[in-house]
């Protein structure tokens, strides 16, 4: 019976160790996307990293909605008029935390490196698609249905990225698994 225990015991080790070997990546990539978003809110870099955020997400959604032939325009920076309806694109609206997140988780991801280079491309092409879509569909809804906006805005946008996030980590992640570094 004692030997029963103690097999268990190291059944139990070989588990957390596996676990801890596969996961161990995904919070490190956590734990410095923390500290990324701390640094880039430090009062002596956080007006020039918000400038380069929205500057980007601003042109790049112009650019998207122009190839979309979507009347949109912008009046000045930091606005944007989609549809009609005008917006302003600040810090929160540049889904930054999410190309900072998926950078790391990318490139912390335990396996091969051209694998962790085309699951990085493969992110931020999904990633700069989906907030220029939703900048737009934002867009049509306050044009629509103003109070709507918030709502979907708030809820729904947020955890879908988070959802799509985890979706491609966990299907690039079980790709690339049988191969070896």
């Amino acid at each position: 019976m004692k030997k029963t225990r103690q097999h268990k015991k190291l059944g139990k080790t070989e588990v957390f160790n596996k676990f801890m070997v596969q996961f161990k990546p995904l919070m490190i990539a956590v734990l410095l996307w923390i500290v990324t978003l701390f640094v880039l809110h430090l009062p002596a870099i956080k007006n020039e990293a918000a400038l380069f955020f929205i500057k980007f997400t601003l042109h790049s959604t112009l650019v998207f909605g122009k190839m979309l032939s979507i009347p949109m325009e912008s009046p000045g920076f930091p606005y944007i008029t989609v549809f009609g309806y005008p917006m302003k694109i600040v810090m929160e609206c540049t889904a930054y935390n999410f190309y900072i997140f998926i950078i790391y988780l990318s490139l912390l991801s335990p396996i091969k490196w051209k694998q962790r280079i085309i699951t990085l491309i493969l992110f931020i092409g999904v990633l700069f698609i989906f907030n220029n879509l939703r900048t737009i569909i934002m867009g049509f809804v306050g044009k629509h249905s103003p109070q709507l906006l918030y709502y979907i805005h708030d809820f729904i946008w947020d955890f879908m990225f988070g959802f799509i996030v985890f979706l491609i980590w966990v299907w690039r992640y079980h790709v690339t698994l049988g191969e070896k570094d």
